[in-house]
């Protein structure tokens, strides 16, 4: 019986992983549809803003998507002597799948954090290099002096 406990894990994976699947790309292709489309003319603090509220509609949107589908039913029948457990396979949970859809769905999200890292590390290394031409004044000024 060790084959049909295998055999329900794998068709509990399957339901639920296509289940998120559709679940995921609707609610981040809705959510992504909420928000202001990308822009680079757009001041950092406002991009920032925009980017922490659409990352907290994100957990919102996957909160509730893990709530409604955890609601449905295995929709096949368990054989009453089955080693099989429901509920406890991997994708139960739908981490994976829901991942990798709402990673692809947010194309605004994605392109805002990456022109506000891009923002971040031009503001850093700018800074950086006006610390090393400090740096090396002062020592042009200290060397003329002794």
């Amino acid at each position: 019986m060790l084959w049909m406990s295998r055999l329900y894990n794998i068709l509990e994976s399957l339901q639920y992983g296509i289940i998120y699947m559709f679940a995921a790309f609707f609610g981040g292709v809705g959510l992504d549809f909420l928000f202001q489309p990308y822009t680079e003319d757009i001041s950092t603090h406002e991009l920032l803003r925009q980017t922490l509220l659409q990352c907290l509609g994100l957990i919102l949107v996957v909160y509730f998507t893990r709530y409604w589908v955890k609601k449905i039913p295995i929709l096949y029948p368990i054989i009453a002597n089955a080693s099989y457990k429901p509920y406890r396979t991997p994708e139960y949970n739908g981490e994976m799948m829901m991942g990798f859809v709402f990673l692809g769905s947010q194309l605004n999200l994605i392109q805002k954090i990456d022109l506000l890292s891009k923002r971040l590390y031009g503001w850093y290394y700018s800074d950086a290099s006006r610390l090393k031409d400090g740096e090396q004044k002062l020592k042009q000024k200290v060397a003329k002096k002794t």
